[in-house]
């Protein structure tokens, strides 16, 4: 990050680890450290490069990029002497139109699938008539027959 501190360490897999080491950035020379290490000191974008470095007698190491990210900007927040409401946020919105939807809807819906359910299942007026007569009638033969016994 800029303005950051950042510490290249060139060592070899072999004893003693860390020689004398020369460091490159995109191909040219910048200096010979003599620990083996090179910090850079408060980057800057223009430290973003690809950097290798090189130990006498022991090979050059692979090329790593280095890429310099920008500092976050801090800003203090406007000073106000007025109390101010935050602005409703949009999931809030969301959850109070879903809930006057169903509020709203799921009664009117309900008492609209029982009434239908009620109509096509009530029954017609003719089979409670003949239903009332053949009772009436199966009564009166009881009566009769056991007046007759």
């Amino acid at each position: 990050m800029e303005g950051d501190d950042v510490t290249l360490t060139c060592k070899t897999e072999t004893t003693p680890s860390i020689l004398s080491a020369t460091f490159y950035k995109d191909g040219s020379l910048i200096r010979t450290e003599s620990t083996g290490h090179m910090t850079i000191h408060n980057v800057t974008r223009s430290d973003e490069g690809l950097y290798r470095c090189n130990i006498i007698r022991h090979g050059e190491s692979p090329s790593s990029w280095i890429t310099v990210t920008e500092k976050p900007t801090t800003t203090a927040p406007p000073a106000t002497t007025e109390a101010t409401h935050p602005p409703p946020s949009c999931s809030a919105n969301l959850v109070h139109k879903v809930v006057y939807h169903l509020v709203v809807f799921c009664p009117y819906f309900i008492s609209t699938l029982l009434m239908v359910s009620l109509c096509r299942h009530r029954p017609t007026g003719n089979i409670h008539s003949s239903v009332n007569q053949s009772i009436n009638q199966g009564q009166v033969s009881e009566l009769i027959h056991c007046l007759h016994f």
